[in-house]
C-alpha cells in the first residue's frame, strides 16, 4: 500500500511540474515581437540604438537572453526581433540591398 501511495504522490508531483512548465512556455510564446531592420548607430551599455528604414531611431535593450549573430558592431545593417517593450530577442546581420 505504501508503494502505491508513493507512486501516486510521484505522479501528482510530476503532473504539477509539467502543468507549471507548459504554463510558463505559453507565457513566453504569448509575447509579441516585431521585426526592426536598420543600421546600428550606437551601443550604449545594454542598449543598442538602431535607425530604421524610415529614419526613426529605436533603442533596444540587449542582455544575456538576446541571441546575437556573431559580433554586432556600430555601422552594421541588422535585423532585430523586439518585444513591444523594446527588448531585443535576437539581432542578426543582414546584407545591404544593392
Amino acid at each position: 500500500m505504501k508503494k502505491l501511495i508513493d507512486l501516486f504522490m510521484l505522479a501528482v508531483i510530476i503532473g504539477v511540474g509539467m502543468a507549471s512548465y507548459s504554463y510558463a512556455a505559453g507565457d513566453m510564446a504569448a509575447l509579441s515581437t516585431q521585426t526592426v531592420n536598420g543600421d546600428l548607430l550606437k551601443i550604449d551599455g545594454e542598449f543598442y540604438v538602431l535607425k530604421d528604414m524610415a529614419g526613426k531611431e529605436i533603442r533596444l535593450h540587449v542582455d544575456k537572453t538576446t541571441a546575437l549573430d556573431g559580433a554586432i558592431k556600430v555601422g552594421d545593417k541588422v535585423e532585430a526581433q523586439a518585444t513591444d517593450k523594446n527588448h531585443a530577442a535576437s539581432i542578426k546581420h543582414v546584407q545591404p540591398k544593392m
